[in-house]
């Protein structure tokens, strides 16, 4: 787990943004999404990008014919949205990432401030500003976002819930 987070933290570090993640952008995201996801920091965007294309990989490698590869690709880059309301930066991150694994998650039970919360509750916040800006977005998109880390209540009937989990993972 911590090469894998320091792996992370390089990612973050060197994300590069090219032609091509533009022309996925705006194949896959309405204007107002795009205008949303565009707010992001630039480590968070090319996290979601790199979700998005593991999404799609996994859909081809597996035959996965009853999927959305559109919708799919909605619920990737749109999964961390929510974090838009906490502003934390890289550095940041992986302080509270440390403190929480060494403390077995007991500093985000006692923590007040709002910035770790709202980084922690990103999933629901996420849910909400795409239900505000799309009100007649998918319920399966929606819900992917919602809940795209509770990974021990997984939906077995949300492939798109599913495929993301998987693919944040490796991501």
């Amino acid at each position: 787990m911590f090469l894998y987070r320091i792996k992370q933290f390089y990612w973050a570090i060197e994300s590069i943004f090219i032609k091509e993640d533009m022309e996925m952008l705006k194949k896959y995201l309405s204007i107002s999404e795009l205008n949303l996801f565009m707010k992001l920091t630039k480590s968070e965007r090319q996290h979601s990008i790199r979700v998005c294309r593991t999404a799609i990989k996994y859909i081809d490698d597996n035959n996965i014919v009853d999927i959305d590869k559109k919708r799919m690709s909605k619920c990737a880059l749109l999964h961390d949205i929510g974090k838009l309301e906490s502003e934390l930066n890289i550095f940041y991150k992986c302080i509270i990432v440390f403190l929480n694994s060494i403390t077995r998650g007991k500093f985000l039970k006692y923590n007040k401030n709002k910035k770790i919360i709202s980084y922690y509750n990103h999933p629901e916040i996420g849910a909400r500003l795409i239900e505000s800006i799309n009100n007649d977005e998918c319920l399966e998109v929606i819900n992917s976002i919602k809940y795209h880390h509770n990974k021990g209540d997984i939906d077995s009937k949300n492939i798109y819930l599913k495929v993301l989990s998987i693919s944040d993972d490796c991501n």
